[in-house]
């Protein structure tokens, strides 16, 4: 009795590392609808009680894969393992797809991730790891850096749904300030001159006056987008921004545009893709899914760097007033006393 109940444990204990299925916990607040940077179809939801994900929509040769389940995790290291739900078809043999991500927080509404794997021509040019049915799959060998290393461009941003303006963040400094602005779409310029980009009145907020050039911009019906996520790399930054629109149909109108920016000459030069940005964007050059370039001329300018809060002010005013003060109460007091001295002597 005691062998056959080994042989099961180690039976079951072998099926589980063949499948991947090592265990994973989700974070605590992915459960739910999110909006995701990564898939500009729809949005994608988690279950965390199982660990499942729908969306995330991917084809493989002429297999799609609609689902994901976490198998594996390395909490040390914000590493998460998810396999696909969908057996995929490869000349015949079957194959699963393994989506690898390290992420990070960015507000208690959003986060931020990068996917490790290479880029597969054959999955639409995105960054997945394919690999034979009932190979052994788990963080050492999935999420092995050898399998390819995204750079910070590719970020991916995923918001929980209801919570965008929660979500924003400061915008970068080459999008601090009020700009008129020209869009160059490969063959016609538009909004030259008569144009208002808004980033003044609020720093995590872009804002686009549609009466005085009803050229859509980051695919938005309402002209107002969050900064989400930065990050610079060499002189260029990279924008994450979120459509503020109730709703969006992932068709002409889309929830994230990312932005290569970067500035030279008194002028700010951008270039916008759906979704999360892509290897090799440029400021300069239109990319695969954007609608052209963006030129910028700052008519004003509003720092990046923050000030000191109100709260903090009066307290150091406060407490230089006070030593001020006790300063001149002693001195007071001083005089006094020698005065008294010189009339008793």
């Amino acid at each position: 009795m005691e062998k056959a109940t080994f042989c099961l444990f180690l039976s079951l204990l072998i099926s589980r590392t063949k499948l991947g299925d090592t265990g994973c916990s989700l974070p605590v607040d992915w459960d739910g609808e999110f909006h995701d940077s990564s898939d500009s179809t729809q949005d994608i939801t988690i279950t965390r009680y199982n660990n499942y994900v729908v969306g995330w929509s991917l084809t493989v040769f002429i297999s799609t894969v609609s689902s994901w389940t976490c198998v594996d995790e390395d909490k040390s290291n914000n590493l998460l393992l998810f396999k696909s739900n969908q057996t995929i078809d490869v000349f015949g043999a079957p194959h699963d797809a393994y989506r690898c991500i390290k992420y990070g927080m960015l507000t208690i509404h959003s986060y931020s991730y990068l996917i490790l794997a290479n880029i597969e021509s054959n999955a639409g040019n995105k960054r997945v790891l394919i690999m034979p049915t009932n190979t052994v799959a788990d963080i050492r060998s999935a999420c092995n850096q050898s399998n390819g290393l995204p750079s910070a461009v590719e970020t991916i941003v995923f918001v929980k749904k209801g919570y965008i303006a929660k979500a924003a963040q400061s915008c970068p400094s080459p999008f601090l300030g009020c700009y008129n602005y020209s869009l160059n779409d490969g063959s016609t310029t538009y909004c030259d001159g008569t144009s208002v980009w808004d980033v003044c009145s609020d720093r995590t907020q872009m804002v686009v006056n549609y009466t005085l050039c009803s050229k859509k911009q980051f695919f938005s019906n309402g002209g107002v987008a969050y900064c989400a996520y930065s990050t610079s790399v060499g002189s260029n930054y990279y924008v994450t921004v979120v459509n503020a629109d109730s709703t969006v149909d992932f068709t002409t109108t889309f929830r994230f545009t990312c932005y290569a920016v970067t500035s030279s000459g008194g002028y700010v030069y951008a270039s916008d893709n759906i979704g999360a940005c892509v290897q090799n964007q440029s400021p300069y050059n239109k990319s695969v899914t954007g609608t052209g370039t963006l030129v910028l001329s700052a008519y004003t300018f509003i720092s990046d760097v923050t000030t000191e809060t109100s709260d903090d002010n009066v307290g150091v005013i406060v407490g230089s007033l006070a030593g001020v003060v006790v300063l001149v109460a002693a001195v007071v007091a001083v005089v006094l006393i020698y005065k008294k001295c010189q009339q008793t002597h």
